[in-house]
């Protein structure tokens, strides 16, 4: 397939289908990862329990879409006490998430995502290194009108 080709068959992160495309390709490169995969490992991920969260969690946040409770920030805050995040792993993470979306997805919501997932990266991070201790704020979601 042409570059052309693989350009034009990709659509947007519109609907909860386009998220769980982008959910599960994206955590299956993550915990297969050098870098992320021995950080999953060590969590004792359930990954039959945390996908169909995380769906929610992208549906909530692209498409506004309910069913979503919890917070990512403080979620990771026990992973992070066993297996300390570095610099690495939040660039690692941000990098995969962004060619994920890159190479699968085009449009406002793909764009979203990106913007979504570096404001996540750089907030977890702040929280984890005791740089900001304002954990329960929640994450809003984009709201649409349709």
């Amino acid at each position: 397939m042409s570059d052309r080709t693989l350009h034009r068959s990709r659509r947007d992160l519109d609907d909860r289908e386009a998220i769980d495309d982008l959910v599960r390709s994206f955590y299956r490169r993550a915990a297969m990862d050098d870098v992320l995969g021995p950080v999953f490992e060590a969590a004792h991920v359930d990954w039959s329990v945390h996908i169909p969260t995380l769906i929610d969690f992208w549906a909530w946040q692209l498409l506004g879409e309910p069913g979503y409770e919890g917070n990512p920030l403080l979620a990771h805050a026990p992973v992070h006490a066993r297996t300390p995040f570095g610099e690495e792993h939040y660039d690692r993470w941000l990098e995969l998430f962004t060619d994920t979306v890159e190479e699968r997805f085009e449009g406002p919501s793909a764009d979203l995502a990106v913007r979504r997932a570096t404001k996540m990266a750089r907030a977890l991070r702040r929280l984890l290194e005791g740089i900001d201790d304002r954990g329960d704020r929640p994450i809003e979601p984009i709201v649409r009108r349709r």
